[in-house]
């Protein structure tokens, strides 16, 4: 059997699609901290004490590996960065005198901490950049997978015990009670999935979306857009370190209407409450005058962001069309730190006019806007003067 990182990271993925985040219900830094804990107790020499680690180490591998594709991570990139080969059976990551188990347990440790550190405080309160020893998880993952490898003899052990793994959670129940929300497998992200699919944009289909938890119908618009802030504020800290492409609020039309009155109101309301939590300016709320200015950008705990609005009521021949998507307001938030790892400052506005060339290339018309407030709600149609949404009053 070819053991390659890339492989193994698709059948973690088409695992968790099937049964649900596996270290369900803990929290991802949690978990680790209870394998590696689990294996320190279960290190003995006896067959037991083998069999029950190499099944922990197991373990820690597959929830690596599910938290990079959580973060949108490519292992077999961010191994070749690490200068780690991505295929697991090369020789230099299998010496002749595999490392004791004790030693690989200690290895194992101290390559799982900054992991940790850096999943507690993407969860935390702290202040962006209040933590220089926070380092970005695509650049600790190649330690941690390798440090757990480490516990084997030989990569046809590792995959026995994988292979067993895998195969044990076909009789696992699909995880119905997690305490971790995981924002990668958000129902928004499920919807906007035919959009990115369809679109003109050629960057969209490779992007890696997060989104908030479900819109509870029960629940007011202000509760569910505080049920949304710890995954956007987590989101928006991520920006720092590992780049994850987009942020996606799905609003049902049958709870706010479907007509493009009712989608202007929503995105007033939406942008204030954005607004007054997760910038300085709280509680002020969004000055129209102010975001008038030419040089006005929206910033959100320092990042600054740019929203997509897509709803069905774009007709087919629009840039901001549906393709089919029925039911939903979509409004996704793109970090500027996004968007420029895909287009330099260099070639900025060279390739984004480029984009917008595909866009009429395929009879949707795309004008850009003067002012950046205009160009986040377009118009129904391309010739029809901005909509001036920031200038109504909010509403919720």
């Amino acid at each position: 059997m070819k053991l390659h990182i890339a492989r193994l990271q698709e059948a973690v993925r088409r695992m968790v699609e099937d049964r649900g985040p596996y270290w369900a219900p803990d929290p991802s830094d949690v978990h680790l901290a209870d394998r590696v804990a689990a294996l320190r107790e279960a290190g003995g020499t006896d067959t037991a004490g083998r069999s029950a680690a190499g099944r922990y180490l197991a373990e820690v591998i597959v929830a690596a590996v599910a938290l990079a594709n959580s973060y949108g991570i490519p292992l077999q990139q961010a191994f070749n960065e690490a200068s780690w080969p991505a295929d697991l059976t090369e020789g230099s990551l299998w010496p002749e005198r595999p490392l004791p188990l004790p030693q690989a347990v200690a290895r194992l440790e101290a390559a799982a901490a900054p992991v940790r550190r850096t999943l507690a405080f993407d969860r935390s309160d702290a202040r962006q950049g209040s933590d220089p020893s926070v380092v970005a998880l695509r650049r600790l993952l190649p330690g941690l997978l390798t440090a757990a490898m480490a516990g084997f003899a030989s990569h046809e052990e590792l995959t026995d015990q994988l292979v067993r793994l895998l195969e044990s959670t076909r009789s696992m129940d699909r995880a119905a009670e997690e305490s971790e929300f995981d924002p990668s497998r958000a129902e928004s992200v499920r919807i906007i999935r035919p959009v990115q699919m369809e679109t003109f944009c050629p960057f969209a289909q490779k992007s890696v979306l997060w989104g908030p938890p479900a819109y509870d119908e029960d629940r007011s618009f202000g509760d569910n857009m505080k049920a949304s802030l710890p995954a956007v504020r987590r989101f928006l800290r991520i920006q720092d370190r590992d780049v994850i492409d987009g942020f996606v609020y799905a609003f049902p039309t049958r709870v706010f209407g479907g007509t493009f009155d009712d989608l202007t109101q929503l995105f007033r309301d939406f942008v204030e409450f954005l607004h007054r939590n997760l910038t300085e300016a709280a509680p002020a709320g969004l000055d129209p005058a102010i975001a008038a200015d030419p040089e006005w950008f929206f910033v959100l705990e320092g990042e600054e962001c740019f929203i997509s609005v897509f709803a069905p009521c774009y007709p087919h021949d629009h840039s901001r069309y549906m393709n089919g998507v029925e039911g939903h307001f979509l409004f996704m938030l793109q970090p500027e730190a996004a968007i420029v790892r895909v287009l330099t400052k260099d070639d900025y506005h060279p390739r984004s006019e480029a984009i917008r060339q595909r866009f009429r290339d395929g009879f949707q018309r795309y004008p850009l806007a003067d002012l950046e407030i205009d160009r986040f709600l377009l118009p129904l149609r391309a010739d029809d003067p901005p909509v001036r949404w920031y200038e109504l009053a909010p509403t919720r």
